[in-house]
């Protein structure tokens, strides 16, 4: 690595350490699951020697006591030599100073020096993903941009990492998917395998897997998980999708190369940055509460909330996010805690507990300042307004089915509320479908009126 350019100030990252030498380790401090297998070796090497110093062969010094009577040792002229660590015994005395340089130099090319805990990119990213790596380095490299290496003469950027991670996310997003969408049953002799759904055909599922691979997908995730802040630019890079996409793709190739291929720790992570979320498949493309609280929580506080998933059948989901400042004495921060039988259901169940929580509580919107007030014979405008002004995410959605021959029944769908309306023309219905739909957005914000609510009882 060349060192003809300084370190870019105010870095979240730390500079590389170079050929091994820099910070000095305690090996009291070091968790000795958190390291490779040279690493560990080490560490069994000073744990060995310590071994001999409490069974009196070694002195506090480390060097051979010439005292010690070892009972079950054979008589012979030989001099005592270790099991262990050989290679530090000289002039009959363990060599702790050269060890203690070495033990260093090697966890110097596996740990990124420790940063103040509110900005250390090794934690945030750890939380994030549920993942600890042996190898930090390997997690820097993840995040380094090309442009970044060559100005900053590295050794590596993130591409080659892309790429493994790139096949590795395909694989993982397919076997998602499947779990969710087909299944196995031995009892059809003619089809053991096939879709749980028969309108989830090749088609169907290769677009949803699109969905879950695609650029934008995978910048979005990578913006609302706050890991695109992370990444090393170079100082005539501008950030893009295509960056964003490349760095979460990178980071599924370290961990697939950091865990020695573990498939659990890597379905673990992919689960955590693409929630691959098919929770009601015949309502795919509807959005799901996971989605809807998603997007509320990201449009009042511009981050999207904790979803926590522990355990394995059954999974364990703690849901932590913020409420707005409020006079209804709710607290700021709430959690809930819910137990299912799939990361995806724990994730939407606590998601749906915390929708009807804020709907209930009037603290879904704000609609003080919308300037709306349901009024049935311009409900339809109304909602198509609340659209356009941002207080919904999407807009209403609509759907219609003649019944008894003469009467239309409508269903008007927007943000989770879903309202029914009955008339004599598709028009009547979907104007009471969409009153209704109103007043219980206005319930949501806590500001509706009894008359409103009797107009709409009126509709039942």
């Amino acid at each position: 690595m060349s060192k003809n350019q300084h370190w870019p100030e105010n870095c979240l990252w730390p500079e590389p350490i170079w050929d091994g030498e820099g910070w000095n380790w305690d090996p009291d401090d070091v968790d000795p699951f958190l390291l490779d297998e040279e690493g560990k070796e080490l560490l069994d090497i000073r744990d060995y020697m310590d071994e001999q110093v409490a069974e009196g062969r070694l002195n506090d010094d480390y060097s051979l006591n010439e005292e010690y009577e070892d009972l079950d040792q054979e008589d012979t002229e030989d001099p005592w030599v270790p099991e262990k660590g050989e290679e530090y015994w000289e002039d009959d005395r363990f060599d702790l100073e050269c060890w203690e340089d070495e033990f260093s130099q090697h966890m110097n090319l596996l740990k990124i020096e420790a940063c103040d805990p509110e900005t250390d990119p090794i934690i945030f990213i750890r939380g994030i993903i549920g993942y600890v790596f042996v190898n930090e380095n390997l997690l820097r490299q993840a995040f380094t941009r090309r442009a970044f290496q060559v100005e900053y003469g590295l050794r590596g950027c993130s591409e080659e990492l892309e790429f493994l991670g790139d096949s590795v996310m395909n694989t993982m997003v397919t076997q998602l998917i499947t779990r969710q969408l087909l299944s196995v049953d031995i009892t059809l002799p003619e089809a053991p395998y096939h879709a749980a759904h028969p309108e989830f055909d090749e088609g169907v599922l290769t677009r949803i897997r699109t969905q879950y691979i695609s650029k934008e997908y995978l910048a979005r995730r990578a913006t609302e998980l706050e890991l695109d802040r992370y990444i090393l630019y170079g100082s005539s890079e501008m950030p893009t999708e295509s960056s964003r996409e490349d760095m979460i793709e990178a980071l599924i190739g370290a961990v697939a190369l950091d865990s020695d291929w573990n498939w659990k720790e890597i379905e673990k992570v992919v689960d955590q940055l693409l929630c691959v979320q098919l929770t009601y498949p015949d309502q795919f493309l509807n959005a799901t509460y996971y989605d809807l609280v998603n997007a509320w929580h990201q449009r009042y506080f511009g981050r999207i909330p904790s979803y926590e998933i522990t355990g394995h059948d059954p999974y364990y989901c703690t849901l932590r996010y913020s409420v707005p400042e409020n006079d209804r004495g709710m607290q700021t921060y709430q959690r809930i805690d819910v137990k299912e039988s799939s990361r995806s259901y724990a994730r939407e169940a606590a998601a749906r507990e915390a929708y009807y929580f804020l709907m209930r509580h009037g603290l879904w919107m704000n609609l003080k300042e919308a300037g709306v007030e349901p009024r049935l014979d311009d409900s339809i405008n109304q909602l198509q307004e609340l659209y356009q002004k941002k207080y919904l995410s999407a807009p209403a959605q609509y759907e219609f089915e003649l019944q008894n021959g003469d009467e239309w029944h409508c269903e008007c769908r927007v943000d989770g509320v879903a309202e029914f309306g009955r008339g004599g023309s598709k028009t009547a219905a979907k104007k009471k479908a969409a009153f209704k739909v109103l007043v219980h957005l206005m319930m949501s914000a806590g500001i509706c009126r009894d008359e409103w609510r009797k107009e709409m009882w009126k509709m039942e």
